[in-house]
């Protein structure tokens, strides 16, 4: 396969690729959408059931829950905006000077790679640790809350 020759060819090639793009990215965002009411029943569950806060202060956390749970979206997108542009655009700028600073022999090569590679390498293994974290560290948490027996006895209360 040969690579696309003049502008047009490669503006259809964009034209082309973005349903996939669009579809991933509407895919991405459905499996975002489903963590919220998921995480929030189970933060509400979990503290309905924990062993160790008494009943006033269950209350007052069920009061208090749903101002979190409505300004955490609004936070989680603007927070992903922010830190996606800011990474994406001082990632590879550190990398080149990284590459050029550590005396390797090609320095025109390591400029692109290194800065373009490491940063592909560092976002899926943010992608990785915010799954692990949703997938694994939150539910754990929540169940610690919900099955560890109180200190001496004795819940928590205001």
């Amino acid at each position: 396969m040969e690579p696309p020759r003049g502008v047009l060819t490669s503006l259809w090639n964009f034209i082309c690729f973005l349903p996939y793009f669009n579809g991933l990215l509407l895919l991405g965002a459905i499996k975002e959408i489903g963590y919220l009411p998921v995480h929030a029943f189970w933060t509400c569950y979990s503290v309905f059931r924990a062993k160790q806060l008494g009943p006033i202060l269950k209350l007052i956390l069920f009061i208090c829950i749903p101002a979190p749970l409505i300004v955490w979206p609004v936070v989680a997108i603007a927070g992903s905006f922010l830190g996606g542009a800011a990474y994406g655009f001082f990632s590879p700028i550190f990398a080149t000077f990284e590459a050029i600073g550590e005396g390797k022999t090609n320095k025109f090569f390591h400029c692109f790679h290194d800065g373009t590679w490491s940063t592909i390498q560092r976002s899926f293994t943010i992608v990785r640790d915010f799954r692990d974290c949703c997938f694994y560290s939150y539910f754990s948490i929540m169940d610690d809350l919900r099955l560890q027996e109180p200190p001496e006895r004795k819940y928590y209360e205001i």
